[in-house]
């Protein structure tokens, strides 16, 4: 299984739709306890808990921000054995793990939004650059796994132009995606232009599977994840209950030791799932999981339930909620009509099922 190991709930930024709309309306439906800012577990108890997982553990270092505690990282990466080891981090402090540590990952994901102007209004000014710049000295320095920019998008972003930037810019072109809607994770849809601005998101998925379908042709394979993995369930069969793992094969420890279903359910302790002391990985699976309308809708088995957060808390109402559906519903529709057109270059050898294959559970949830 893979954990996320938030090694602090503290953040070096306050991003507007994380830190600071937390604070603008902070959340007062739901009951939080305080998440110790450094870890209180020792690596004998982490390992003694991990080494019950037979089957092998993958780590994802996680916040708040990870690398605030580098000196945690270090620790677990050299007395912990992990098939592998991922972080995900919005790269501002990258250049400060030595480079021994950086090379161990198999994979980074990096928090960026599209382009410098987009990015820097989201998260601060100078972010872009200063992401960019680690990302060039992370390979210089000989990084060879896969680094993913994570896109957290919302309203009024030009999705399409955001994301096209961060394929072709000639600073630092990525090849793997992932995008995240900023869509009913918080209680703001009453203060959101979502029905209008997903009508346009829309159009530019469609404007983006033709796009990648023609690259396909061509015979070059963009990692964009949530296009990978609705492909891999239409050609190859490949579908989850809940894609990002959440309760499921993917669990956070936070630094207490408390064991979550989500990193994102940090602090809720009405949902937690157990404790690394006292718990062993194999009675984790499905004590929590997405509940209705999910599971009876005729998309459950290609979407999953999107997200176990959201599904159990529902922040936004109902007509909010089925326009995120609409979504997602359109975002099936648009792999559904390309994937004839991809069995085809499968078959031809054009393309090859490995190029489509990636790490399951690996912090690129797959429906936005």
């Amino acid at each position: 299984m893979i954990y996320h190991i938030i090694t602090t709930p503290e953040c070096n930024l306050c991003c507007k739709y994380c830190c600071e709309k937390a604070f603008d309306e902070p959340e007062i439906d739901l009951k939080f306890e305080q998440v110790p800012q450094k870890i209180q577990y020792s690596m004998q108890e982490l390992n003694n808990f991990l080494s019950k997982d037979k089957e092998g553990v993958s780590i994802i270092f996680y916040g708040g921000e990870p690398l605030l505690e580098i000196d945690s990282i270090k620790q677990i990466m050299d007395s912990t054995k992990a098939r592998n080891f991922l972080i995900q981090t919005n790269g501002i402090l990258f250049d400060k793990l030595p480079t021994k540590y950086s090379n161990k990952f198999h994979t980074v994901l990096v928090s960026i939004d599209g382009t410098k102007e987009t990015t820097d209004r989201n998260r601060g000014e100078g972010t872009y650059e200063k992401i960019i710049s680690n990302l060039k000295l992370l390979k210089k320095n000989g990084f060879k796994g896969e680094i993913i920019a994570r896109m957290c998008v919302e309203e009024p972003t030009d999705f399409y132009k955001d994301l096209m930037h961060l394929l072709k810019n000639k600073e630092f072109p990525f090849v793997s995606i992932h995008w995240q809607l900023d869509a009913n994770m918080w209680h703001d849809y009453k203060k959101r232009n979502f029905p209008e601005w997903s009508k346009n998101y829309n159009k530019q998925i469609t404007k983006l599977a033709n796009f990648w379908l023609k690259e396909l042709k061509k015979g070059k394979v963009l990692r964009l994840y949530p296009f990978m993995g609705i492909i891999n369930s239409l050609i190859f069969g490949k579908k989850y209950y809940l894609r990002c793992g959440s309760g499921i094969g993917n669990f956070t420890i936070l630094p207490n030791g408390k064991i979550s279903a989500c990193p994102i359910m940090s602090g809720m302790n009405d949902y937690y799932l157990g404790d690394i002391r006292t718990s062993n990985p194999t009675d984790l699976p499905f004590k929590l999981t997405v509940k209705e309308p999910c599971v009876s809708c005729a998309d459950f088995g290609l979407c999953g339930g999107r997200c176990l957060y959201s599904n159990i808390t529902k922040p936004w109402l109902e007509r909010g909620r089925n326009e995120l559906c609409a979504t997602v519903k359109h975002l099936l529709r648009e792999m559904e009509r390309i994937s004839p057109e991809i069995k085809k270059l499968l078959a031809s050898g054009k393309i090859k099922k490995k190029q489509l294959e990636f790490l399951k559970y690996n912090c690129a949830e797959i429906i936005p």
